[in-house]
């Protein structure tokens, strides 16, 4: 399914119903938004293990931001945090998603939050998984250098001084089977929906400097945050960086050893805990 919104058409899939049958009523469930990691990936990691199962509980919404999947891809001018952020914001109220928890890994989880920081009323819950403050690549090439020796470091170190689609093939060949400790599956890999030239873009266009610092402070709705202690993608120190920028009474933070970028693969226990997060979090009072 597609919404129109900022002049470009949004792909979105829904697993799991909003109103479901409770005796004699109808009851409404909270709709989880769940933003894919990035950039350029689609939402399918999704659909092989958090998505399902909050659909259990919740409705579950996947989108595939401008550049991705099956989302129009546009134009690199178009390939920012502040599209995606308004592409969002128009999302959100073209399916009249008024308050949704908003679950978002890596680039996603970026979005997800300035997205919050930035309409405090208009999100009931976040989770942010593998979001860093900031990324600095010093700290990404170590955690290479540490988890696959100095060839994988330095290959990381040629792309991010020189990302091209070509030097990002060497990256994903090299690189990327080292972000998570558990290898992804054939079928999985084949399914995925990639614009490799957002990817390069990101990196050579700059939109990998930001500073999440300043805005985490306005974010007003419980966050829970999870980390993987082996994740090159977010280095611990910039997952720290980011919990401690945020309220530190709305803030959950768990990390996980043995575990890469998404937690969700390697410790396949961390969607309980996200699970429970968000029915504890339902039953407070406001």
């Amino acid at each position: 399914m597609k919404v129109h919104t900022n002049g470009v058409d949004l792909f979105f899939d829904v697993e799991g119903t909003k109103l479901v049958a409770d005796g004699p009523w109808v009851r409404d469930r909270p709709t989880v938004l769940l933003l894919p990691t990035g950039p350029g990936l689609d939402h399918s990691l999704y659909k092989e293990h958090v998505g399902p199962m909050l659909a259990e509980d919740f409705q579950v919404v996947y989108f595939d931001q401008r550049g991705s999947g099956r989302s129009d891809w546009s134009s690199e001018e178009h390939w920012t945090l502040e599209t995606w952020v308004d592409d969002l914001a128009g999302f959100c109220d073209a399916l009249e998603l008024e308050r949704p928890i908003v679950l978002g890994t890596g680039i996603g989880g970026t979005v997800g939050l300035l997205h919050a920081a930035r309409h405090a009323d208009r999100v009931d819950r976040l989770v942010l998984v593998s979001t860093v403050a900031r990324y600095v690549h010093t700290r990404v090439i170590a955690e290479f250098d540490r988890l696959g020796g100095h060839d994988a470091g330095e290959v990381a170190a040629r792309y991010f001084a020189d990302p091209t689609e070509a030097s990002f093939a060497e990256y994903m060949r090299v690189c990327v089977p080292l972000y998570t400790r558990k290898s992804l599956p054939p079928d999985v890999v084949a399914r995925i929906a990639m614009n490799t030239a957002l990817a390069a873009n990101w990196d050579r266009s700059g939109e990998r400097d930001f500073d999440l610092r300043e805005e985490a402070a306005n974010v007003r709705c419980p966050t829970l945050v999870l980390a993987g202690a082996d994740d090159p993608g977010a280095s611990i120190v910039g997952v720290e960086e980011l919990v401690a920028a945020l309220p530190q009474k709305l803030v959950r933070y768990e990390r996980f050893a043995n575990a890469g970028h998404g937690v969700f693969r390697d410790r396949p226990e961390t969607i309980s805990l996200v699970r429970e997060f968000l029915l504890e979090s339902a039953a407070e009072p406001a």
